[in-house]
């Protein structure tokens, strides 16, 4: 029996407060992230950047918040995964809270903009919460 998805509130309140995520996509293991909440969890992936084996090839995803205290598992959700267009609305939104969001970023002299780097070669994804039924079936 499949367990129920955590109700969007809980989802929202722990995955904001989680500086790291695992994504559990295309039946390879989970891999853990950083990422953005607004509204849904923004995740960066492509040369240079974090790696997601199969979320590109995803429609949907397993998400896991781990709790800070324990390190176990906090909260798992499904979400249905959208790649974010460079130049959209939703992009020139999400961006800068990934900028912000992003520890490591080389700087100095002659780096390119990062925002400018990802345009190019990196890709945002939204995951939004949803209750999928299972395989072809449509999520709700």
């Amino acid at each position: 029996m499949r367990e129920a998805q955590p109700t969007n509130a809980l989802i929202a309140e722990a995955t904001k407060r989680a500086g790291l995520i695992w994504i559990t996509a295309g039946g390879r293991p989970p891999r853990p992230v950083w990422h953005v909440w607004r509204g849904a969890a923004y995740v960066l992936t492509g040369p240079g950047e974090q790696d997601v084996p199969g979320l590109a090839a995803s429609e949907w995803v397993t998400v896991t918040v781990p709790s800070k205290d324990t390190g176990g598992q906090l909260v798992t959700w499904a979400a249905r995964v959208n790649r974010v267009e460079p130049g959209s609305a939703e992009w020139s939104a999400t961006i800068g809270a990934l900028l912000a969001g992003r520890l490591n970023e080389p700087a100095g002299p002659g780096a390119p903009s990062p925002a400018g780097r990802w345009a190019q070669t990196g890709q945002v994804y939204r995951l939004t919460p949803g209750e999928h039924a299972g395989p072809g079936q449509p999520g709700r």
